[in-house]
């Protein structure tokens, strides 16, 4: 599932991803959405879903996301994303009782 998500005013288009543990945003769309991004001290390496399909995470980014009511300040790792601006893992849907109903193909949020 995917909605549009407010990044600092800025609106991106999100997928919600319940098999990742991470938050990323796409480095285009943080200079656009003027992110202040910080360089990681040591590199991260991010596994993909495939044998031998990795990456790693060199910045990092604190912004302002509103969707749906919500509000709230998060940090996301700037990584090359392909057809997203975001993507929302499961740690946000923890924090904001997030659910993904297929069925009706919506995302509630603080369900």
């Amino acid at each position: 599932l995917s909605m549009l998500i407010k990044v600092n005013r800025l609106e991106g288009r999100a997928l919600w991803d319940s098999g990742s543990t991470s938050m990323l945003m796409f480095p285009a769309f943080a200079s656009i959405a003027k992110a202040i991004t910080f360089q990681l001290v040591q590199p991260i390496t991010l596994q993909l879903g495939t044998i031998e399909s990795r990456s790693k995470i060199n910045h990092r980014t604190n912004c302002f996301l509103e969707m749906s009511g919500c509000k709230s300040q998060e940090y996301f790792d700037v990584v090359n994303l392909d057809q997203y601006d975001l993507l929302i893992g499961t740690p946000f849907m923890h924090k904001h009782r997030v659910i993904l109903d297929f069925g009706q193909k919506c995302i509630i949020i603080n369900g």
